[in-house]
């Protein structure tokens, strides 16, 4: 077994089909479709999956988007 982070924030548990130099081909539990990740995008435990999420800092610029908004 796996995890992934669905959207960079759910853990997901996950089977390990193939592995192939720098990609994993898995199956998520309880599905029938399989997805190929980087190899750096599949963890050992649901622990150091969410270790890896990133978060978003804000800039503090008070800038929106291209219209200022």
């Amino acid at each position: 077994m796996a995890w992934i982070l669905e959207s960079n924030r759910i853990p997901t548990e996950v089977i390990i089909l193939k592995e192939t130099r720098d990609f994993i081909t898995v199956q998520i539990k309880g599905t029938e479709g399989a997805i190929r990740l980087r190899r750096s995008r599949v963890f050992t435990s649901k622990e150091e999956a969410l270790k890896s999420i990133k978060t978003v800092e804000s800039s503090g610029s008070g800038h929106h988007g291209p219209f200022g908004h």
